[in-house]
Order: structure tokens, then C-alpha cells, then sequence
């Protein structure tokens, strides 16, 4: 029944529809450390992160655009520092965290978990001082939230910590937890918005009800491609949502149907039970979360109905109470027979023109043909059926043939095969490879395809198979026959991986013991248990990790030695968390490639000696020692060592024998305390990688024989002290990683690296100087040594004539830099945020490529007047610095597209000369105490973000603001500006304007007029906020032509009435209305309707009929004194909260009909 309070539903964690993750911390503590690291990866990894650039929380209440962002993120991590509860905004956001019962990431920077859980060391004095101040029963809450996150398993950052190594271990979690980030589309689409626009139509997101939409058509068509881009394009207006790929080849996996349902529901629903053994059950769950909840779901290459009704799909219906959203992608559209399907969407050929456009980018890289081919062209693209994966391989296969008469053979053999017949297509370009290409295309799609591996492991893999590594890799690349996506991870085409398998199966005569490669678990486990292998074998790829767990079948997999006897001919062997049995021995001694990741083996047994074995992966293993004793060492065609993550490996072995090891990875091998002298005469090792190994204190002295390393990677090696006094032997070095080490000083002889480029020292504590021979690393293109103890930089640092980044953000003891930086002529970034610099040299006026400035967080008190020479600089930051002004020289920066300033408190003017950056397109004055705004302002033709927040003595807009026709963004909260200028309404683009104020009960003016009469021109604003502008009488009735308005907030205002229009806002989501003290009565409302804020109403007598508000979600009419009924509430059947405490003028009866109305809460 109704009462008093909250009346609510609790739905399953959620992912949000705005933010992926919002980053909780404490600004003073971390945010130019950890924080700005782990968001920029963040970012950098498509993941849509908030953080409080502006840190807009003021007063004693938090902001209302942070509890939006907390609210409509997916996940949250919490970064816990030392400071972390002195804030009471802090302390608020935590405890609106944990009360959304979404997922949570706690990272421990610099402080036990149990002080967290407990508040006690450095928590404790913050907490009795809130006490006094917020009082018990705030202060509890905010106590409780400690405890919930104290007691999350996260990670601990200690000083001995590797942060860099803790931030991509909190982004592979978030990876892996969110299925949030937009989906790749293909780097070169062509006739594809069209069919976006067409889809999306169908979809018709912003109406009620359930839809199915089919993609039908043949492969290769272009069905996942316009799945994927439409996915990306609606997935804001959705709460849930997963992307399911590959549904037929998943399926067919043993239990693949569970496993389908897994990822699904834990997609949707993480909380929800998962059956292992009852399908049908699961699917009655995915049935209920699609039904129950806002959800976009695309389900691609469905070719079963099985499939279909497991996932749920055959009890989708149409009602209209729900908002998703599913489509699914077929060949077959018999196998929706049965199935509820609003729509079908036959995704059909390319246009001939767009068919040839895309040919011509592939073949020739243009978009037209040259005269030479345009006829050869045509007849070649209508013999492809116009299908976009065989123009794309068809076209890449002609692009090294540049005479017509290749040409005209190509056409010969695509002459023979019937249009349409995509597999005989794709198979021109694999005929088309030489022998060794051949093997290495059908490796890749057999065995490599579903594994997420780098360029960088393929290539070692395959030069250890005596294969021309990268050439092969080019050459499939240019032809389209795999792809890399954006972290350098192989795909590979469905179609394609498909024509590659179809290819092996043809030659096994129906016995999978001849087959040459086994990738299928049920095939694999036929093989191995009935001793069915041969020498036709070349490769078998399984990993225990990805099977299907269920009950009574955790139980180790046991595999036999013997199993592999006949196999004479196996190169590549993946076996990673399965126990091996047997004599050592038998295994294969062409074998290449051995991954066994989770070995549970303490050392390689003695009988364990594959002469040929390039390339051994041992990672995460209880491996303590690789073998025991030098007779029993592998042979020495051993290229590439991998024991990523062994915490128990104490030792290496003697390496000397291994003259063609090139890579040795040890990364976090926790007990590992030194590193075997062998090492340092490893003629041919390139790439050494002991990241994290927070226990090793020596490195080899003698290390004469590293003449060919090339990457040195040292990072979180903290009780590392010194580098080797000879590293000027390693003259191949090109990348030296000595990050968050021990070391003090450089050895002199680093000056020899004349090939180095990259040299990172962040976080070395104890450095304070570099050697002034750094100045001879004449290739050197990156300098960072960010938070470490630099005082200062050497005046040879002038002679770096290839340096293009130097970073030495927040060294605190900084303070000042060479005049020789200006002769470093192709710079392009320099970063020194957070030091104690008070001036830049005039000399940097010298820098023309550099593109990115930061010197915030310093005691710089103006900028050179020399700053007119940076003519390439696109970034400049100045935030937190104690500048006054800008020099008039500003205006120069003729390619500058980001300026900020935030938290510059003593900034009191801009000069005229900022109208002159016609390309700035980003600008931020926040807390500034200018007073106005140049009429030059509106110049900046390409503006597109503004914010002004806290400029508290900012009291008007210029008039020429109006002119600003790029302006998208707007943010002007808590400024003294009392009037918008009439030629406000001549911003055309603008979609977000946020000018709220502070509340305050001082009186105001009688009457006030918000809005200039060009108002209702804005008719691409999606979102304003005008919170306690005071505004009286009533809002104008062509408020309706703000047509694509989606949130208003006009909470804290005093008008009495509402216009009627406002029903005409057919796209308004959210209504804010609470504490409009004046407000009598609310007229009819849009629809489209999810929130409905009326809190504090005092004086809200009547509203009208709400049953057409169909989508409405959220109803809170909190001390709404004098309101006497709400009419039609029973019929908001998507109403999930409603507040109604302190209604006490809503009659007993009104109360008693709504209680039984609207049972469904």
C-alpha cells in the first residue's frame, strides 16, 4: 500500500546509460597521480569515465550534476587515500554509491582496507570532527558506507606498489565487468548511415513497447557491421544492454548454450542466478529481465531456433508497459518461425556506385578509379554480387597488382564463380598466398581467431615456427584476411574464419584424427582420450579457463603424454589449466609453441626437453623454478620465455647456452630477488620485461653481452637501487623503463645509448638530477619523469634534437627550466604540471611544433610574451596557477583548440585579442574572477564547450555571444550574470545550458525575466538547468518550440503557473520542479515523461490527468502540503519509485484508491 515515505522496486546492478564508471576521490590527494592516470586509460580505452574536473561541490550539499553522474554510471571506483573522509563530499558520494547497489571498485591508495572498515587511523579524527558538524545520524551513514567498501575485496597501493601495473589491472576488471563501450565498426563504411537511419527508424526507440527487429540477408552482406554501428549509435536510451557476437559458432561449443546464457544474463542482470544444467530456466530469465526492464539486446548470427529460445527470444512480445530493444542478425529467417518479430530488414547489396566507391578505396586506396582501371573495375565489382566483405578481400587482393594485365587474370578467375557464391570469392585471395601464407591464415583461423592476441605474440609465435613472421602478417593484413583492432588484438572476419576451417575439414576424410587442426573442446578431448592422434596434426588450442562450469565437473583435466606420441608433426600446443601426465618425452619434438598458462608443476620435469620449442608460456603457474639443473635445460632454439605472474619463481636458471633467446617476459613474479648473471651475455635477447617484481634488488653487473636488447622494461621494481654501471653497453637499447624503482642516480655511461628514445623514470623518488651527459641521447623522443624528486634539468638537455615529449608532472621540488628547452626544435609536448616553476623561459617562444603545454598546478604568475611562437600548439593548460592575465600575444595562437584555466582564482580579465583563436574549440575560466567577457568573444566561431562555473563577479554576457554558432555546451553555474543578452537565442547549436545558481533566501528583485524573447530559438537544446534564478510570474507559452528539450530543471524558482506548451515537449524525459514555493497548479505533460520531481511544492494545489504518461518512472511529491489527489497515477504502470511523505492534504480515500491501483510497486 502507499505510505509516507518511498515506495520503490529494487532492480539487479545495473549498466547505466550514461557513464560506464564514476571516479570517487579525493582531489588534493590524487587527482593529478593515480586519478588522472587511471582516467586517461581509461578514456583512452572507449570507456566513458566521469571524473569532477570542476569540483563543483560547494556548501554543505553535494551537486546535483554529481548525483546525475553517480546515478547513471554503470560502476564506481572508489580511489581511498589518506584524505579521502576529511571531505563530506567525498563521504556523500560514497554513500550514494553503495545505496545504488551497483558494482564497486575500491582502490586502498595509501591506506589499510581495516582503517577503511573500521574509520580508524587516518579516517578517525576526520569522522568526530563531522560529527560536530553534520551530527550523528549523517555521520552513521556516512560510517556505513566506509564499512560496505572497506569490506570489497580491491587493491592496496602501497609505496612498493607499481601503480602503472594497478591501473591495468583496475581496467582489465572494468573491462571485463562492463559491457558498456561502443562496439568497432569497419574503419571504411560506405552506404551506411542511410541504413543506420532506416534501422533506427524501425527501432523507434522513444515509443513503448517491446520490438524485434531482424537483420536478414547473406554473409557478408554488411548484417553485424550496420548491427554494430546502429548499437552504438542508440545504446544512451537504454539502461541495459549487450551485444551477444557469434551465436552460431559459440552454440555449437559443448554446453554452448549455457555458456551463451552467462554472458547474457551477466550482461543484464550480474546479480541473477545462472542454472547450470536447465536452459529453459535461464531462459525464462532473460525473458523476465528483457520484459521487466529497459534493455537493448542484439543477439548476431543467430542460425538455429534453439539458440533463440534459450536466449530468451521466442517469449518476447510486444507489450506496451516495456521500452527494449532487440535485434538479431540471420542468414535464416526460417528460424524465426514461431518468434515474435516486429519488423524484418533485408540488408541488401550495395548500390553499384557505393560497390565501386568501396572496391576503389581497397584496390587503390581512392575513391574513383583511375582511367587505366575504371572499366576493369566495373566488370570486377559485378562479379562480386556487391556484397562488402568480398569487394573488401577481392580489393585488397588486387592492391599490390598494379599492372592491367594482373588485373585481367584476376577478373579470369572471378569469371568462373557464380555471383553471390561469397566462400569461392574470398577463396581467390587465400589461393592467391604462397605456401607459408597459406599455413599461417589457416593457423590464425583455426586456432589464434578467439584468443584477443597481439601482433606482437603472433609474430614471435610464428618467426618461432621458422615462418617470415611479419612479412606474412603485412601481407594477410593489406589483403583483408585479418584485421588488428584498436590494442593491437587480432580479428578476423566470420566469414572468413569459416572458409578457413571449411578449408581444413575438406582434407580429413570425415576423421578428425587427420585433421590438421583441432580447435573444438568435444573434438579435442575424441582425440587425446582414444589416442586417435597422426602426423597430420599440426596444432590443438584448449584452455580449461573457458569451459562451462558445472556442478561436479571442476575436478582437474587430466591429459596424457601419450596421447600426443603420433602426433610427430605438432607445432602449436595450448593447454592452459590442464594437468599433463606421463613421460615428457612423447611430447612432439616439432613442437614450436607450447602455452601452459596455470601449470601446476614446481619445476619442468627432467624428460621434459622438445628439442624445436620456440616459444614457452608458462604465466600464472606455481612454477617455482623452470627446471632443476643445466642436463635438463630446454634446447636452445628457445626464443621467447613468458612466465608472467608466477608468484613463487625465485630464480632464473642458467641461460648462457640460449644464444637465441630474444624475449624474456617475468612480469609480477612477486618472490623473484634477482636475475641470473647469464643474462647479462644473452647476444641475442631484444626484449627484457621484469614489470612489477617488487621483491628483485639486483640486476646482473656484467652486462656486456645485451649489445642487441632493445626494451628494458624495470617498472615497480622498488628495491631495485642502482641500474648497472656498464648499461652503456646496451647500445641497441631504444626503450629503458625505470619507473617507480629505487635508483638515485643515472650511471654515467648511459650517454653510449645513442639509440635510445624513450626513457621513463616516473616515480623514482629519489632522483633529483639527471647527469648532464643525458644530453648525448641524441634519438631520445620521450622524457618522463613524472612524480619524481627533479629539482632541476640539466642546460644540455638542449641537445636532445629528436625530443618530442618531456613530462615531469607533479615534481613538487621543480623549480625552473633551462632556457636551452627552446632548442629543442621538435618538441611537441611539454607537461609540467604541479611543480614549482614561477616562470617559462622566453626561449620557449622558440618551440613552433609544440602542440601541448601544461604548466597547472604551478606558481607560474603570467605567461611569456614569446608564446606567440608556438604557432603548432593546440593545448594549453594553466589551471591552479596564481596568473593574473593573459598577454595580448594570446591572440597569435592561431591553432590553439583547448585552453584551460580552471581554479585560476586571481585571473581578473581576458585580453581582446582572444577573439583571434579562431580554432579554439574548448574553453574553461572556472572560479576565475573576471568580470566580463571581451566583445571579441564572439569571434570564437568554432567554440563549442564554454565554462564559466563560480565566476562569481562575472554580472553579464557580451552581446556578441549570440555569434558563437558552434557553441554546443554552456555551463555558467553560479555566476553574478542577471540577464541573458537578446542575441542569446541566435546560438543555434546550443544543446546543454547549465546556469543554475546557488540557493539563497536573501530577497530578490520582484519581478525577473529569465528568458530574451530569442529564447525559443534554441531549438537543439536538449538540456537546461536554471535552478534558483528567482524567476516570478509565468514562463512564456512558446516554450514548446525548445522542441528537442529531454531535461529541464527550473527547481527554486518562483512562478505560479506553467504554460499548457509545455505538453508540446514530445522528447522531455526528465521534469524538476522541487521547491517552486509559488507553483498552484501543473498543466498536462508530454508522454515521453521518466521523472517527475514536484518535492517542496508548498503551495501545489492541483495536477492534471498523469495517465498518459506512460514511461514515467519516478513521481516525488514530498511535502507537497496542499495537494488533494493525483489523478490517474494508477495507470502509470512503469512507476518504479514514489514519494509521497508529507502529502497531508491527500484525502484518506485518494490514498486508499492509489493503494490498491498500484499494487505493481
Amino acid at each position: 500500500m502507499v505510505n509516507d515515505g518511498e515506495i520503490s522496486t529494487t532492480t539487479p546492478a545495473a549498466l547505466r546509460f550514461r557513464w560506464d564508471v564514476f571516479l570517487s576521490f579525493r582531489g588534493e590527494d590524487t587527482r593529478h597521480s593515480i586519478t588522472q592516470d587511471l582516467y586517461s586509460l581509461l578514456t583512452g580505452k572507449g570507456i566513458r569515465a566521469f571524473r569532477d574536473d570542476d569540483g563543483l561541490n560547494r556548501g554543505d550539499e553535494i551537486s546535483p550534476r554529481l548525483l546525475e553522474a553517480i546515478e547513471d554510471s554503470a560502476a564506481s571506483i572508489v580511489i581511498l587515500s589518506q584524505n579521502y573522509a576529511s571531505s563530506h563530499w567525498c563521504l556523500e558520494e560514497l554513500a550514494r554509491i553503495c545505496k545504488l547497489r551497483r558494482l564497486i571498485l575500491p582502490v586502498f591508495y595509501g591506506v589499510d582496507p581495516s582503517h577503511v572498515r573500521k574509520q580508524k587511523g587516518p579516517f578517525e579524527e576526520a569522522f568526530r570532527s563531522h560529527e560536530n558538524r553534520f551530527g550523528i545520524d549523517k555521520v552513521m551513514e556516512w560510517r556505513k558506507a566506509m564499512e560496505t567498501v572497506g569490506g570489497i575485496a580491491g587493491w592496496v597501493f602501497t609505496d612498493n606498489s607499481d601503480e602503472k601495473h594497478l591501473i591495468r589491472v583496475v581496467l582489465r576488471e572494468v573491462l571485463k565487468e562492463l559491457n558498456n563501450t561502443p562496439k568497432k565498426v569497419a574503419s571504411y563504411a560506405v552506404g551506411l548511415d542511410s541504413r543506420v537511419t532506416d534501422l533506427i527508424n524501425l527501432l523507434d526507440v522513444k515509443s513503448n513497447g517491446i520490438k524485434v527487429v531482424v537483420l536478414h540477408g547473406m554473409g557478408g552482406i554488411g548484417k553485424t557491421t550496420l548491427a554494430k554501428a546502429v548499437y552504438n549509435k542508440i545504446l544512451p536510451h537504454f539502461r541495459f544492454r549487450s551485444f551477444i557476437s557469434d551465436v552460431r559458432e559459440l552454440s555449437k561449443q559443448e554446453d554452448g548454450l549455457v555458456s551463451l546464457q552467462e554472458k547474457l544474463i551477466g550482461d543484464l542482470s550480474p546479480g541473477a542466478v545462472l542454472s547450470l544444467n536447465d536452459v529453459d530456466a535461464n531462459a525464462s530469465t532473460i525473458t523476465r529481465i528483457v520484459h521487466d526492464n529497459n534493455v537493448l539486446l542484439v543477439l548476431d548470427d543467430v542460425d538455429q531456433g534453439d539458440q533463440l529460445h534459450a536466449l530468451g527470444a521466442r517469449t518476447f512480445k510486444g507489450q506496451n508497459d516495456g521500452k527494449s530493444r532487440i535485434i538479431v542478425t540471420t542468414r535464416n529467417t526460417g528460424v524465426l518461425r514461431g518468434h515474435h518479430v516486429n519488423q524484418f530488414y533485408e540488408v541488401r547489396e550495395l548500390h553499384v556506385d557505393q560497390a565501386r566507391q568501396l572496391f576503389s578505396y581497397h584496390a587503390l586506396r581512392r575513391e574513383e578509379p583511375t582511367e587505366d582501371f575504371r572499366e576493369l573495375s566495373k566488370r570486377i565489382v559485378s562479379l562480386t554480387g556487391n556484397l562488402p566483405l568480398a569487394l573488401e578481400v577481392f580489393g585488397s587482393f588486387l592492391l599490390d597488382k598494379r599492372k592491367v594485365t594482373e588485373w585481367e587474370d584476376a577478373l579470369k578467375k572471378l569469371g568462373d564463380i557464380r555471383p553471390r557464391e561469397l566462400q569461392d570469392v574470398l577463396k581467390i585471395s587465400f589461393d592467391g598466398l604462397d605456401r607459408e601464407n597459406k599455413c599461417i591464415f589457416l593457423d590464425i583461423a583455426c586456432l589464434f581467431v578467439n584468443m584477443e592476441m597481439k601482433r606482437e605474440d603472433m609474430i614471435d609465435i610464428f618467426k618461432g615456427c621458422d615462418f617470415k613472421a611479419e612479412i606474412a602478417i603485412r601481407v594477410l593484413e593489406e589483403k583483408s584476411l585479418i584485421k588488428f583492432t584498436g590494442n593491437d588484438s587480432l580479428w578476423m572476419h566470420d566469414q572468413l574464419r569459416d572458409m578457413g576451417r571449411q578449408i581444413v575439414k575438406d582434407k580429413d576424410s570425415g576423421d578428425l584424427g587427420m585433421r590438421s587442426r583441432l580447435w573444438a573442446r568435444n573434438d579435442i578431448m575424441t582425440v587425446l582420450e582414444n589416442y586417435k592422434g597422426t602426423r597430420s596434426i599440426e596444432g590443438i588450442v584448449m584452455d580449461k579457463r573457458k569451459f562451462v562450469k558445472k556442478p561436479g565437473t571442476g575436478k582437474e583435466v587430466v591429459i596424457y603424454t601419450k596421447s600426443f606420441e603420433s602426433m610427430v608433426n605438432l607445432r602449436l600446443l595450448q593447454i592452459n589449466h590442464v594437468k599433463l601426465e606421463g613421460n615428457f618425452k612423447l611430447l612432439p619434438r616439432e613442437l614450436k609453441w607450447l602455452q601452459w598458462q596455470g601449470c601446476a608443476l614446481k619445476t619442468l620435469p627432467s624428460d621434459f626437453c622438445p628439442q624445436k620449442l620456440a616459444v614457452l608460456d608458462l604465466s600464472e603457474s606455481k612454477i617455482e623454478r623452470v627446471w632443476s639443473s643445466y642436463p635438463n635445460k630446454l634446447d636452445e632454439n628457445l626464443m621467447v620465455m613468458i612466465l608472467r605472474g608466477c608468484p613463487k619463481l625465485a630464480s632464473l636458471p642458467d641461460l648462457s647456452g640460449h644464444e637465441k633467446l630474444q624475449k624474456i617476459v617475468l612480469e609480477n613474479c612477486v618472490s623473484l630477488i634477482n636475475i641470473h648473471k647469464s643474462v647479462g651475455s644473452l647476444k641475442s635477447l631484444r626484449h627484457l620485461d621484469v614489470t612489477g617484481c617488487s621483491n628483485l634488488v639486483e640486476f646482473p653487473s656484467d652486462v656486456l653481452g645485451m649489445k642487441n636488447l632493445q626494451t628494458l622494461v624495470l617498472s615497480g621494481c622498488y628495491k631495485l637501487k642502482e641500474l648497472p654501471e656498464g648499461i652503456g653497453s646496451m647500445i641497441s637499447l631504444k626503450e629503458l623503463y625505470a619507473d617507480k624503482t629505487g635508483i638515485e642516480k643515472l650511471p654515467d655511461s648511459i650517454y653510449r645509448l645513442e639509440k635510445l628514445e624513450k626513457l621513463i623514470l616516473d616515480g623514482c623518488k629519489r632522483i633529483k638530477q639527471l647527469p648532464r651527459c643525458v644530453g648525448k641521447l641524441i634519438s631520445l623522443k620521450e622524457l618522463r619523469l613524472n612524480h619524481s624528486a627533479l629539482e632541476k634539468l640539466p642546460d644540455s638537455i638542449g641537445s636532445l634534437e629528436n625530443l618530442e615529449q618531456l613530462s615531469s608532472i607533479s615534481c613538487e621540488s621543480f623549480t625552473a627550466i633551462p632556457d636551452t628547452v627552446g632548442d629543442l626544435k621538435l618538441l611537441k609536448e611539454l607537461l609540467i604540471k604541479g611543480g614549482a616553476i614561477t616562470e617559462l623561459p622566453n626561449s620557449i617562444g622558440s618551440l613552433s611544433y609544440l602542440k601541448m603545454l601544461f604548466v597547472g598546478g604551478s606558481q607560474l604568475s603570467k605567461l611569456p610574451d614569446s608564446i606567440q611562437g608556438l604557432a603548432s600548439l593546440v593545448n594549453l593548460e594553466i589551471d591552479g596557477t596564481p596568473i593574473t592575465g593573459l598577454p595580448s600575444q594570446i591572440g597569435a595562437l592561431r591553432s590553439l583548440e583547448k585552453l584551460r584555466m580552471w581554479n585560476c582564482t586571481s585571473l581578473e580579465s581576458l585580453p581582446e585579442s582572444i577573439g583571434s583563436l579562431l580554432a579554439l574549440t574548448y574553453l574553461n575560466i572556472f572560479k576565475a574572477s573576471i568580470t566580463e567577457l571581451p566583445e571579441s568573444f564572439g569571434m570564437l566561431e568554432n567554440l563549442i564547450t564554454l565554462r564559466l562555473n563560480q565566476c562569481r563577479r562575472l554580472r553579464k554576457l557580451p552581446p556578441s555571444i549570440g555569434n558563437l554558432k558552434s557553441l554546443h555546451h554552456l555551463y555558467m553555474e553560479e555566476t553574478a550574470v542577471a540577464k541573458l543578452p537578446e542575441s542569446f537565442g541566435m546560438l543555434s547549436c546550443l544543446m546543454v545550458l547549465k546556469m543554475a545558481k546557488k540557493h539563497s533566501t536573501q530577497e530578490q528583485p520582484e519581478s525577473f525575466t529569465l528568458l530574451p524573447t530569442s529564447f525559443s530559438n534554441l531549438s537543439l537544446l536538449e538540456d537546461l538547468d536554471a535552478r534558483a534564478w528567482r524567476i516570478t510570474g509565468e514562463i512564456p507559452d512558446d516554450f514548446e518550440k525548445l522542441s528537442a528539450l529531454e531535461f529541464l530543471n527550473l527547481s527554486q524558482n518562483d512562478f505560479s503557473k506553467l504554460p499548457s506548451s509545455l505538453r508540446g515537449l514530445s522528447l522531455l524525459k526528465k521534469l524538476r520542479l522541487s521547491q517552486c514555493e509559488n507553483l498552484e497548479s501543473l498543466p498536462p505533460l508530454p508522454s515521453s515523461l521518466e521523472e517527475l520531481n514536484l518535492a517542496n511544492c508548498i503551495s501545489l494545489e492541483s495536477i492534471s490527468d498523469l495517465s498518459n504518461l506512460k514511461s514515467l518512472e519516478e513521481l516525488n511529491l514530498t511535502n507537497c502540503e496542499k495537494l488533494v489527489d493525483i489523478p490517474g497515477l494508477e495507470s502509470l504502470k512503469s512507476l518504479r519509485k514514489l514519494y509521497m511523505g508529507n502529502c497531508i492534504t491527500c484525502s484518506s480515500a485518494a490514498k486508499k484508491r492509489l493503494s490498491k491501483e498500484i499494487v505493481h510497486l
